[in-house]
């Protein structure tokens, strides 16, 4: 369940409107330090592999599952079950938690930086927390085909997590798709923790 919290910020970073996933692929990301391989064909089908080797999560079937080996048996979970019957003890409506509440602006600084070998736009982003303190987050965007596919498969996960847990979306992922997914990019690096 950590992994998919930690996840679940950055999850919504990468959904996008116009961009149809036509093709597949294999990256690895960092996220706090830690590689996440993610494998991905078109905008259905979706795996995350677990860094211990002893499980991952799967997305098909608009259907979210985690598979596990424990004392030598295969486990199967229904994420998308699960969701639906925590999603009413929420604490918070926002999947973003505390991290963004509202976007105040986003701007190209007309900076580039390469990563993983991808060439980005550096972007800053400026955006009121859920303590309505003024905030500010770098990210390296790109329109490269393979980000901006994965971030279509990524999309349709954030989607059935937040459908599965009743939860509403927040007005600030309609603003990061607006200002920043709908316009074709996807995202390679925020701040340092991804």
């Amino acid at each position: 369940m950590r992994y998919v919290k930690s996840l679940l910020v950055f999850l919504v970073l990468f959904a996008s409107f116009n961009v149809l996933a036509a093709t597949g692929g294999q990256v690895t990301m960092m996220d706090e330090g830690e590689r996440v391989q993610l494998e991905f064909l078109g905008k259905d089908l979706l795996r995350i592999n677990d860094n211990s080797g002893q499980g991952y999560m799967i997305m098909r079937d608009a259907k979210l599952y985690t598979v596990m080996q424990e004392a030598g048996q295969t486990m199967v979970f229904d994420l998308s079950a699960m969701a639906a019957i925590t999603g009413g003890n929420m604490e918070e409506s926002s999947v973003w938690g505390d991290e963004v509440r509202e976007v105040l602006e986003i701007s190209n600084t007309g900076s580039e930086e390469t990563v993983a070998g991808i060439v980005g736009e550096v972007f800053t982003m400026r955006y009121v927390d859920s303590r309505g303190t003024t905030q500010s987050s770098t990210m390296v965007l790109t329109k490269n085909e393979t980000v901006v596919a994965m971030s279509q498969s990524m999309h349709e996960m954030t989607k059935l997590l937040i459908q599965a847990s009743n939860t509403k979306v927040d007005k600030s992922i309609t603003e990061m798709e607006q200002h920043i997914l709908g316009k074709g990019y996807g995202v390679l690096k925020l701040d340092d923790g991804f």
